[in-house]
């Protein structure tokens, strides 16, 4: 049978949301899944676009297609804190749609984006007949306050070179699994200002720390991007 030019939108609405840890036990054809997939919206954002801001209501969880997107706390003076830079696949502002708060942190996007958004309250619905989805949340989140626990004794007790060889782990473990002592060149793209901001310093400091990791052969600083050369090395720095 034919699908309609909405049913083909819903249809692959579907499969988007099945790469989604959270839905991967549901069967496409689960009723509440696929009035989530309805309701759901695929949105294209220009680059350093603002999502959302903190203390807004929240609209929705965010699972990026394409693009980066940065997530960050800030202040009325200007300083910012960098809490991630989220890579195509991840998931994002689910903490206020489960406790029905506003929004903890803001969001832009650094370059082109493709994002699905899914709305409060079509999840809502999904979690209170699903409670295989409760458990796939509750581990998802787990693991995100174990994050936030360790960048905050990062920021306390590690030295800066530390904390920047490890910030260029979390960017290359944003976009697939890093095998333990890779030597191939891999190239993150990211500032010398974002890493500062989410390591809790300055940009003199950063660029003192990433001269440091390169004259030791970890990585290659260029101008808007950082080419990873040897990852054990870089693992070395960061414990």
């Amino acid at each position: 049978m034919k699908l309609t030019e909405s049913e083909n939108n819903v249809e692959q609405k579907l499969q988007l949301l099945q790469r989604i840890p959270y839905f991967v036990g549901l069967d496409k054809g689960n009723r509440a899944l696929v009035e989530l997939a309805i309701a759901s919206k695929q949105e294209r954002y220009e680059k350093e676009q603002v999502l959302f801001l903190e203390g807004d209501v929240c609209q929705g969880m965010y699972y990026l297609l394409t693009g980066q997107v940065r997530i960050y706390k800030s202040e009325p003076g200007g300083r910012e804190q960098v809490l991630r830079i989220a890579g195509p696949g991840s998931i994002f502002n689910d903490v206020p749609v489960l406790d029905g708060g506003p929004n903890p942190a803001s969001a832009n996007t650094l370059e082109v984006c493709s994002i699905l958004i899914l709305p409060t309250q079509a999840i809502q619905k999904l979690l209170d007949q699903e409670p295989t989805v409760v458990r796939a949340i509750m581990m998802n989140l787990a693991s995100k306050l174990r994050h936030l626990t360790i960048l905050v004794g990062d920021i306390s007790l590690k030295q800066v070179t530390s904390r920047v060889a490890k910030i260029l782990l979390n960017q290359l473990e944003e976009g697939e699994k890093l095998e333990s002592g890779l030597t191939e060149q891999v190239t993150t793209q990211i500032t010398q200002q974002q890493i500062a901001a989410m390591a809790g310093t300055v940009r003199e400091m950063v660029g003192r720390a990433l001269k440091t990791l390169e004259v030791a052969g970890a990585i290659e600083a260029q101008r808007g991007r950082i080419i990873i050369k040897d990852t054990a090395r870089l693992q070395g720095f960061s414990n």
